[in-house]
């Protein structure tokens, strides 16, 4: 690295130190004028824009100076005996945004749920949600679900559709014609009770599964071959020394992310327990799990299943044990000394050692189990018993395709599920089903595959139903209804029952399995009764395993032979196609969630669709820049996307996001982006979402991507620190030097100071701890009402987020090093914003917080220029809220700014003055942890801490102390409230560079 090079650097351009990009980070509002008044660029404005332009402020002033829209409270008539007008009502419930089901709390107001937040008893979860679990109570108000059930897509009865149905059904298995039920691989152990009712009830019904992704369905598949049992093991990377990731992203996307993200964090707490586990990351693409690495090696996906022989074969020689099949996989085209060493210290930790592996390839999987099972670590990293047991019986989806084909199928339900959007051969389906008698889809709205069936019975969002589930052999959690039905659904659970002819509800149903199966394992010495109150309450209850067992089924040795047959021949050099998943938007069921669709990508920056992943040293070989259009092709089938030049790829790799691209979504998500899975392939039923033999065409044509960290420069300044854990342990200092005149606070200030006799506010941050997964972004957003805004005004450099994850970069194009630095308000002592405001809109409170008075701005922006981390936000527009259901989900707690305000982090105030209230309620003092700020409340990796500072035994008093400790921008003595905490990483080496 040059010495005009930066130590940290947010994106090429800024490495490059490119003359357009410093003009613009020095550009005092960013933000383009005019706003909404003319369709041609600023300098061709006519004199008619002009004077709107500049009467802006002055039509703001003139807002602020009016008396607010008259509204009317209604009373209740009679009001419910456990509601408290202004009081929120609490229920612990399972998440059933995705198949990980962590434990959730859901707030409610009046009625409404609001906020989506962990389940600090929840043994698995154990307090944390993730950006999509946050996001999903906004879709329980998507004004796009289907809102009764239809026939043919008219409006109808559940009476009449289920007799018609039912009929339809019955006629079809004494024909003794095939009925097939297709399904993810994950339910709960109660649904999966209702599905296996279904299928007595017909002789000719078998189950389908499937998974999109198709991750969970190559681990089970694995553990068929090698262990005999379709099985998700129960990893523990809390219990890990050492962990290899062979493209698994288990801090983003991978199985369960939120519970392994505490683990992983609780493994490498170096200030708790002075060691932390070792972390080695191949992969091809840049992935959240690969930022947190300790060491990080860009590998082809083609070569994962070399790499991972080459792993094996290592092992099994440490281990004196001979394995067939290894020696027809030829060697990866990466350094051998990578494996070398990489073997070297797995197997120096033996059981304490893990690895994983992503991906869709069965054989990849088999090889993985074959490491774990060299290494010993069964029942302590890995517990093949203690996972989460799939459908032994379950056909693939290909073999459906193929009975359809043959027209040997005569009803077809889907739930949970939609192939035509995921799967590459969906396009045929429409045709497939048309020679079908029965077709019935139970999604929540008429997406891309129920559009194409007869019936659609669509299915409760999960804050409507009961339910649960069993994310731990013998962990299992309840899901309960906060919420009465908004539309004329009915859980999908509940219609299988219904045609299958048991005339029970769902409820009914889950507590009769309860106390038949669930309680005679629960080792309690109360009745049933109380049993299911306290796990209704608590929304966990740990049992007896069923079956009970700590065994682990023998590995099958002979079954690697068998996985790795025709592996014999090398891959070619050629660019490879990786179809993966961002962390938030998943594989597109929730492609109509507007803070998804908005929420930046944590590696990337970029919101609002799709794009190309390109290695720079490929992007510059082909004449490929950011935003240049590019026609990716892959068998027949061409898209044509923009292209993101991303440090940290592999050259060979092109990488390109799924869950995009919807057509039949809504209104949000219909048209962003481009359907990536059209690009998988699929050869004999089997499909791979990565593949060989792309080819890539560089177009003219540019489409702009809204990036969300292209407008902020660092300056040379020391904002991000670390060390290495060697240093640290040595000094808890080590890393956390002033350097270069940047850091170093000044003693003499001209400002008076505040005296706080009471609380004063603070925050701090572990950057060791914070893997950048955004869901404090989405709790935030919740918790505030943040508006959306949209991808054009994302393009204008006009995102609204209180919060915001900068990542950095460290090191060369090829393969840096991240770290990642949440950033909100910093509640400055000496604040600068405070002092150029010329309404007193931005001021200081008596207990250290700098306040937004929104009805005294009038949109200056001065403090916005003033601000020196950039986190202040200008409401350009009222932001739309006119949607009635959509609206349910405000926060009343919380106003909602309008057009010429301007607004920031205000540190959950209104968390503080309730748990101020309920302390004054309860007579008591307040006590440390009982006021969580949103963000810091549901972070998965326990990274922010919040609590006052004048309180020496508050955790956030003691980690100001710390060696680690440090605020930003010390040297302009802006007396910053935020303290971060430098980053520790366990390379092996004696120093952070």
């Amino acid at each position: 690295m040059s010495e005009t090079t930066p130590k940290y650097w947010q994106s090429l351009a800024a490495r490059a130190g490119e003359p357009a990009l410093l003009e613009r980070s020095r550009n005092e509002f960013a933000e383009e004028l005019p706003v909404g008044v003319a369709a041609q660029p600023a300098d061709q404005s006519s004199r008619r824009d002009f004077f709107k332009v500049m009467g802006l402020s002055a039509a703001a002033a003139m807002v602020a100076c009016q008396r607010a829209p008259v509204q009317k409270a209604v009373p209740f008539l009679t009001k419910p005996d456990e509601l408290t007008p202004g009081l929120a009502l609490w229920y612990a419930s399972t998440c059933g945004a995705c198949s990980a089901q962590c434990g959730v709390l859901l707030k409610t107001r009046d009625g409404r749920p609001i906020k989506v937040e962990g389940n600090a008893e929840h043994p698995v979860s154990r307090g944390g949600v993730c950006a999509v679990g946050q996001a999903s109570v906004l879709s329980l108000y998507d004004a796009n679900r289907s809102r009764w059930p239809s026939v043919g897509g008219t409006k109808a009865t559940w009476a009449s559709l289920d007799q018609t149905v039912t009929e339809g059904l019955r006629e079809v298995a004494e024909e003794g014609r095939a009925i097939r039920l297709v399904l993810p691989w994950v339910l709960g152990p109660t649904a999966e009770a209702a599905v296996a009712r279904f299928l007595a009830a017909f002789p000719t019904a078998r189950t389908v599964r499937y998974d999109a992704t198709g991750e969970l369905e190559a681990i089970a598949e694995a553990h068929r071959l090698t262990h005999g049992v379709r099985v998700v093991p129960d990893y523990r990377f809390d219990q890990a020394k050492v962990i290899a990731s062979f493209g698994a992203d288990f801090l983003g996307t991978w199985v369960s992310p939120v519970a392994f993200t505490r683990q992983y964090s609780a493994a490498r707490d170096a200030a708790g327990t002075r060691e932390m586990s070792r972390h080695w990351q191949l992969e091809p693409l840049m992935t959240l799990t690969g930022a947190s690495a300790d060491k990080r090696v860009p590998v082809a996906a083609s070569d994962l299943v070399p790499a991972l022989a080459g792993l094996v074969k290592r092992l099994a020689q440490k281990a004196g044990r001979a394995v067939d099949g290894l020696s027809g996989v030829p060697a990866p085209q990466m350094d051998a000394s990578v494996l070398n060493t990489l073997a070297a210290e797995l197997w120096a930790a033996k059981e304490k050692a893990l690895v994983v592996c992503g991906g869709d390839e069965p054989a990849a999987q088999v090889l993985t189990n074959l490491a774990n099972e060299l290494l010993g670590n069964a029942g302590i990293t890995v517990s093949v018993s203690g996972g989460l047991a799939l459908d032994a019986g379950a056909m693939g989806f290909g073999e459906l395709l193929a009975e359809l084909e043959a027209k040997q199928v005569g009803a077809v339900l889907f739930h949970g599920v939609n192939p035509a959007y995921t799967h590459p051969r969906g396009e045929a389906l429409a045709g497939l089903l048309k020679d079908v008698a029965v077709t019935v889809a139970t999604s929540d709205r008429l997406d891309e595959t129920a559009s194409l069936v007869r019936f659609h019975a669509p299915d409760h969002t999960s804050l409507e139903s009961w339910g649960d589930a069993e994310p731990r052999r013998g962990v299992l959690s309840l899901r309960q209804p906060v919420v009465s039905p908004l539309h004329e659904t009915r859980g999908t659970m509940e219609s299988l029952l219904t045609w299958a002819g048991v005339k029970q509800s769902h409820h009914d149903f889950l507590r009769a399995r309860w106390e038949a199966e669930v309680f005679p394992r629960a080792n309690v010495a109360t009745g049933f009764q109380a049993f299911w109150d306290e796990a209704v309450r608590q929304g966990v209850a740990a049992v007896l395993p069923q079956p009970a067992t700590t065994e682990s089924p023998a590995f099958r040795y002979e079954s690697v032979a068998a996985a790795l047959a025709g592996r014999g021949v090398a891959a070619d050099e050629g660019l490879e196609l990786v179809l993966y998943q961002k962390v938030g938007l998943r594989d597109g069921a929730l492609a109509n969630n507007g803070w998804l669709q908005e929420m930046p990508d944590p590696i990337s920056k970029a919101t609002w669709g799709n794009y190309l992943c390109v290695a720079p040293a490929t992007a510059t070989k082909l004449g490929i820049s950011d935003g240049q259009v590019v026609r990716v092709s892959m068998g027949g089938k061409t898209l044509a996307v923009p292209a993101l030049v991303q440090p940290g790829t592999h050259p060979r790799a092109l990488g390109l996001a799924m869950g995009y691209g919807r057509t039949k979504v809504g209104r949000i998500g219909n048209a962003v982006g481009e359907n990536a899975f059209v690009l998988a392939s699929s050869t004999n039923g089997k499909v791979r979402r990565a593949a060989l033999g792309v080819k890539l065409e560089v177009t003219p044509e540019t489409r702009p991507l809204a990036l969300s960290q292209i407008h902020a420069s660092m300056e040379g300044r020391g904002l991000v620190r670390e060390a290495e854990l060697a240093e640290f342990l040595a000094n808890p200092r080590a890393g956390n030097e002033v350097e270069g005149g940047h850091g170093g606070g000044h003693p003499l200030s001209i400002w008076s100071g505040h005296e706080y006799k009471g609380h004063k506010w603070a925050l701090a941050v572990d950057l060791s701890a914070c893997t950048g997964c955004s869901a404090c972004v989405v709790s935030c957003q919740a918790e505030n009402n943040i508006p959306i805004v949209g991808e054009d005004e994302a393009l204008r450099q006009r995102e609204m987020h209180w919060m915001r994850i900068d990542r950095y970069y460290e090191g060369e194009p090829d393969a840096p090093r991240v770290v990642h630095q949440p950033m909100m308000c910093q509640h400055c002592e000496n604040a600068p914003c405070e002092t150029v405001c010329p309404v007193l809109a931005t001021v200081h409170s008596t207990e250290g917080l700098n306040q937004q008075v929104y009805n005294r701005c009038v949109g200056t922006r001065y403090c916005a220029n003033n601000c020196p981390t950039k986190v202040r936000r200008f409401n350009w527009f009222d932001y739309k809220h006119d949607e009635p259901l959509e609206r349910l989900v405000l926060n009343p707690d919380v106003v909602v700014r309008t057009r010429g305000v301007m607004e920031k982090c205000s540190l959950c105030v209104q968390r503080i003055h309730e748990g101020k209230a309920e302390a004054k309620r309860e007579g008591r003092e307040l006590r440390d942890g009982d006021i969580r700020t949103a963000c810091q409340q549901s972070c998965p990796a326990r990274a922010i801490h919040f609590g006052d500072i004048n309180d020496p035994n508050s955790d956030v008093a003691k980690l100001a102390k710390s060696g680690r400790a440090y605020r930003l921008l010390e040297e302009i003595n802006i007396g910053s409230a935020v303290t971060y905490l430098t980053k520790v990483r366990n390379t092996g080496n004696g120093s952070a560079e």
